[in-house]
């Protein structure tokens, strides 16, 4: 059986990478899986050296990526490695050579995970808005299956309604669907008027072994010999800042911040600017406690066991419907007067059964939707 993956896989972020890995893995069970190398024409969605757009984000894109050449330039050729190595990607293919069938011989398409639904993600007319039809696999052929899994629209679970007629559309002639949150499960059920299943982010479908043995990492190599604190962050906020203060006053030890950032937001004993996948991975695994404000951040705390804070973003939908889900919902912090509460003490008997069933209904949602 052949089957096509399209996700978001082709740029510098460590969860978009690793949902891609995870996901070609677990679907790899069922027959040969190919990576639909999708020349996305979103700027901010290429894995190049330095980010160029016509606009105000791409002004600073441009600034930032100057600023730190030199550890862009090694972040760039470690996540291309990976890509390459371990993705299995077809040719790259345009929207145009797509849509004009070029990739018309798969019994299987997935689409998912990641935000590959997030409204806005598409260019109309030289314009940011609406779906882009590549990723609710529109050319896809008429006898293969389509299979949705754990695809996100981030937390914009309000469309318009002409957003409304064109996602019901793009969605008629699925043969299953799963999202990621379960406010987009509530909303698409609604709409489509059919059966949304709400699962896991692919990340955690794989063991903390099984990543480690199917990436061939070292279990015993430690990048950072001595215990430590590991802040993994995307925004800088005054809630971030006053967490990350707030335990590495409790714990007295050494302070790691991974970030693809010019310049560290807090002190740190070590900040990390160019790390790649397989070693996010190995800095997760070795940590004694994890803040982060990242949805794969947490993903990866709860998938090795790990004392972890979340700090909650503006659009906190993701995260908040993860840990409720896992019970872990008091992980969460939204305001610094709730600092003082959280303990750093954990015991993941519940969470971690609960994490068990929730594996296990992903898997038979894609047994019986794939085979």
């Amino acid at each position: 059986m052949k089957i096509a993956l399209i996700t978001i896989h082709n740029i510098s972020n460590y969860g978009s990478a690793l949902q891609a890995f995870a996901t070609k893995k677990i679907l790899s069970q069922y027959g040969d899986v190919e990576t639909i190398d999708y020349f996305d024409p979103q700027p901010g969605f290429k894995l190049v050296l330095i980010r160029f757009d016509p606009s105000i984000q791409g002004i600073k894109w441009i600034i930032h990526d100057f600023l730190r050449l030199k550890d862009r330039y090694k972040l760039v050729k470690k996540f291309k490695k990976f890509i390459e190595s371990n993705l299995n990607l077809t040719r790259l293919v345009t929207r145009r050579e797509i849509q004009n069938g070029v990739l018309n011989y798969f019994d299987v398409y997935v689409c998912g995970s990641d935000q590959i639904w997030h409204p806005g993600r598409a260019y109309k007319r030289g314009r940011k808005g609406g779906q882009d039809p590549i990723y609710f696999l529109s050319f896809a052929n008429k006898k293969a299956k389509k299979i949705s899994y754990a695809s996100s629209m981030g937390g914009h679970y309000r469309l318009t309604d002409s957003e409304k007629v064109e996602v019901k559309d793009l969605l008629k002639d699925f043969t299953a669907i799963s999202v990621r949150e379960n406010g987009a499960q509530k909303l698409l059920s609604k709409l489509l008027e059919r059966e949304v299943f709400h699962l896991l982010d692919p990340t955690l479908l794989l063991t903390k072994e099984e990543w480690f043995d199917s990436l061939k990492i070292d279990k015993s190599y430690r990048s950072i010999k001595e215990d430590y604190i590991l802040v993994y962050r995307v925004a800088k906020t005054p809630l971030m800042k006053k967490v990350a203060e707030f335990f590495v006053k409790k714990f007295g030890i050494k302070v790691v911040i991974l970030d693809q950032t010019f310049k560290s937001f807090i002190n740190a004993d070590v900040h990390i600017k160019d790390a790649g996948p397989l070693e996010f991975i190995e800095l997760f695994a070795n940590a004694n406690f994890i803040i982060t404000d990242s949805f794969h951040g947490t993903c990866f705390s709860v998938n090795f066991k790990k004392s972890f804070v979340s700090i909650a973003p503006k659009r906190r939908d993701r995260i908040e419907s993860l840990l409720n889900l896992l019970d872990l919902k008091d992980r969460l912090i939204d305001d610094e007067k709730n600092i003082h509460k959280l303990s750093a003490d954990f015991n993941y008997e519940v969470s971690e059964n609960k994490l068990k069933e929730e594996r296990a209904k992903a898997v038979n949602f894609l047994k019986s939707s794939v085979v």
